[in-house]
């Protein structure tokens, strides 16, 4: 299997930062006790002295055997060097890596009574691509964020077949702490449904975010700032929830 010398360079980096190993006999001889399944020799010689010869000759190719390096690859994350060599040759944007870390999801409930959805939400670097994912009561969901003209789009889809659309507002505004967004989806009474939605950055695990049902009203007692906040934004109903008419014959008179 023919590879890219410079790939080769980047998956001993990649592999000296996570084991913690310098470039020598003794850190190599410890690379391969973490990794488990391959040889220190074929660290040492088939790789690191081989694209370090192969770079001072000027040798942009290596050829070498694909399975040892899906093992080290899978080490560090990755289902495959293929991905890995992906991921080097179209690397993530730094707005996208920006975005990994924890969040809770606010959106308003499709009704006239002030309730506000909390939902956890991480936002992780999945094999070079970064995914969203969101655990709602029942479900849980989760897409690829993908940066288009300012705007994060991810379609979140359950196990149990349901799908929830997002689009949030970003620019180029890197680790942001507050995203202001919009949602799209269908209610129990299959009936598409939208409104607007915000992600809030958290200092918390992934596993101590939880999931609840906040009324506005006892959001705007809070002395929080932030509770403050969330109540003044998602207080009207006809600002944060659309949805559409009752539908009885699909034709022009439902358009009442």
């Amino acid at each position: 299997m023919d590879v890219k010398t410079k790939h080769i360079e980047f998956l001993l980096e990649a592999l000296s930062e996570k084991t913690g190993q310098p470039f020598d006999k003794t850190g190599f001889a410890e690379m391969t006790e973490q990794i488990g399944s391959i040889g220190e020799r074929y660290l040492y010689e088939n790789l690191h002295l081989a694209k370090k010869n192969a770079m001072a000759e000027g040798q942009a190719v290596l050829n070498l055997q694909q399975a040892k390096l899906d093992l080290i690859a899978k080490f560090l994350g990755y289902k495959n060097y293929r991905l890995f060599a992906e991921h080097l040759d179209n690397p993530v944007d730094k707005v996208l890596l920006g975005l990994i870390g924890t969040y809770y999801s606010y959106v308003r409930k499709n009704e006239k009574v002030g309730t506000l959805f909390r939902s956890p939400v991480s936002i992780t670097n999945d094999q070079g691509k970064i995914s969203m994912n969101l655990k709602g009561p029942k479900w849980n969901f989760k897409g690829e964020v993908v940066l288009k003209n300012g705007c994060l789009f991810i379609l979140l889809k359950s196990d149990g077949g349901k799908m929830i659309h997002h689009v949030y507002k970003i620019g180029v505004r890197e680790s942001p702490n507050l995203l202001q967004g919009i949602f799209s989806g269908v209610s129990t009474a299959f009936d598409p449904i939208g409104g607007r939605a915000i992600l809030v950055r958290s200092e918390s695990e992934w596993t101590a975010l939880t999931n609840a049902e906040l009324r506005v009203a006892d959001l705007k007692k809070s002395r929080k700032i932030l509770n403050q906040r969330l109540a003044a934004y998602f207080s009207s109903y006809e600002k944060n929830n659309l949805s559409i008419n009752k539908i009885v014959s699909f034709s022009v008179e439902d358009l009442h």
